[in-house]
């Protein structure tokens, strides 16, 4: 009787973890604070070595053409502000206002790359 007793009690305590740990991996991803970054290339020329930074993450492509776009999904690690650079027609393009990064809100915005050099940026709107 008392090793069912026992069986019965550490199934209890592996269903409670189980259910804790599924809890925390559910509220990290679903509800989580995870930036969402859309870099679109808008102009009819490469834009190459873009490199994007925020958040205490990097990210680099080697280039975007015309028409494309990059997604890119994080979280932050650190509260910075995000910065865009890359280089079209050989010459370097920066904008280090994209946003303001921190570890406990999320941020969505579009990067919009253009054939002058313009980068820019857009904030969608909630509803």
């Amino acid at each position: 009787m008392k090793k069912k007793a026992t069986v019965s009690t550490f199934c209890k305590i592996l269903f409670c973890l189980f259910l804790v740990a599924f809890g925390l991996f559910f509220y990290r991803y679903e509800l989580s604070l995870r930036n969402d970054i859309e870099i679109i290339n808008q102009g009819r020329n490469i834009w190459s070595s873009v490199h994007f930074s925020g958040g205490g993450e990097n990210f680099y492509f080697n280039q975007i053409s015309k028409g494309e776009s990059e997604r890119v999904h994080f979280f932050s690690k650190a509260e910075d502000g995000g910065s865009v650079e890359g280089i079209v027609k050989e010459v370097q393009y920066i904008n280090n206002d994209i946003a303001y990064f921190t570890p406990n809100m999320s941020t969505k915005v579009k990067v919009i790359l253009k054939d002058s050099g313009e980068i820019k940026v857009m904030h969608p709107v909630e509803k």
